[in-house]
């Protein structure tokens, strides 16, 4: 009996050192992958990127110019993003622990906010086409994308903060 344990055991040792060497193979070649996809990003795009690149707007069509604009709108609608998302959602985490009475009304609560988190970024775009753009008038604008990526972020903040 003590040798087939045994057997059993050298087999598994073998079977578990196989399997990796196969993920510590596929690790390495992922690796490589994506080095060589980096370096040749770095080595044809570093002659592009200036000075003026960055801190230029864009000029002929958006087709020569710099990305500045692009920057700091992208900085303006993440902290506004932040700016609303994140009151909202450990005030809300605070709220489902401390103070709601657990019982039905919490755990459908959660799972709600199980089933958001799960939501597609484009239904949350949509929405805030819908609702923010449309409904409530504010147009193509910062605010209604901070809205939107406010909302779209408020599960993984509620989960989180709880």
């Amino acid at each position: 009996m003590a040798e087939i344990q045994e057997r059993s055991m050298k087999w598994r040792y073998i079977r578990q050192s196989l399997f990796f060497g196969v993920l510590r193979l596929s690790m390495l070649l992922i690796a490589l992958a994506l080095g060589g996809i980096l370096f040749y990003i770095i080595i044809n795009g570093i002659g592009a990127v200036s000075w003026e690149f960055i801190t230029q707007p864009p000029t002929d069509s958006m087709t020569k110019g710099g990305i500045m604009p692009a920057i700091l709108g992208t900085l303006y609608l993440t902290c506004g993003a932040i700016a609303v998302g994140l009151p909202l959602g450990i005030i809300s985490a605070i709220y489902l622990t401390e103070y709601a009475r657990q019982g039905r009304l919490v755990r459908i609560i959660r799972i709600g906010v199980n089933c958001l988190a799960g939501v597609p970024s484009v239904v949350f775009g949509l929405f805030g086409l819908g609702f923010f753009v449309v409904f409530l008038g504010f147009g193509s604008s910062i605010l209604a994308g901070s809205l939107t990526l406010g909302f779209l972020i408020l599960p993984t903040i509620i989960g989180a903060a709880e």
